[in-house]
């Protein structure tokens, strides 16, 4: 999990780097040409980074659970997988039985890669952006009840802050990639600037490094 920690931390570093960028061009091209919309992928790349963030720790908490080396959730157990995985994983954990009966090395790759390659097939037809979603994918590793109190307080905010605050850059998030970050009304793009894209970046990266903190 500290390897995930640390990716989040990079791409977070790499969603600056679009301000940088725009920082430069309008300094050095400037007017009639607009480059807000660096700033509009520096705030999808940061709710990105942390979408990641969340499967990642998810995928791993659950392989570690899956060894015991994390004590598993009630939602841990009540999670299904599909029989032909369970099929396959069988065949393996019997496989591994077998050769160790015999004395000899267990075959490659061990259960828990193939279990965790199933996760990660299962995780992949889920966002965890929205804080709902969040605290119910973390349920999967982490039991406690009152998540984001925890996640809030670490960042040294109110619960409900956080969340709102997440909601709304989920939702800007949403309205630049579907949308287009158009106005319906005005017809015109909606505004931004260098302080929303830092400000936005920044917030998720003190939600992002919180979970982390707690989770891990």
């Amino acid at each position: 999990m500290l390897n995930a920690a640390a990716e989040f931390r990079t791409s977070i570093a790499a969603a600056r780097q679009s301000g940088v960028l725009f920082d430069y061009l309008t300094m050095n091209v400037g007017p009639p040409t607009s480059f807000d919309d660096l700033l509009r992928f520096q705030i999808v790349f940061a709710v990105s980074a942390f979408d990641k963030l969340i499967h990642d720790l998810i995928r791993i908490g659950m392989r570690d659970c899956f060894i015991g080396l994390r004590a598993p959730t009630a939602k841990y157990k009540a999670e299904t997988i599909g029989l032909e995985f369970h099929g396959l994983l069988a065949a393996k954990m019997e496989a591994e039985v077998t050769a160790a009966l015999l004395n000899q090395p267990p075959p490659l790759p061990p259960k828990q890669f193939l279990f965790e390659q199933e996760i990660q097939r299962k995780l992949s037809l889920l966002s965890f952006q929205d804080p709902d979603r969040v605290a119910d994918g973390l349920s999967l590793i982490w039991a406690e009840s009152y998540k984001w109190d925890l996640i809030a307080a670490q960042m040294g905010l109110p619960s409900q802050t956080v969340r709102t605050q997440l909601r709304l850059l989920v939702t800007r998030r949403n309205a630049i990639v579907h949308e287009a970050d158009n106005d319906p009304v005005l017809a015109t793009k909606k505004p931004i600037t260098r302080q929303i894209a830092i400000d936005s970046t920044d917030f998720i990266e003190r939600c992002g490094s919180a979970i982390a903190h707690l989770v891990i």
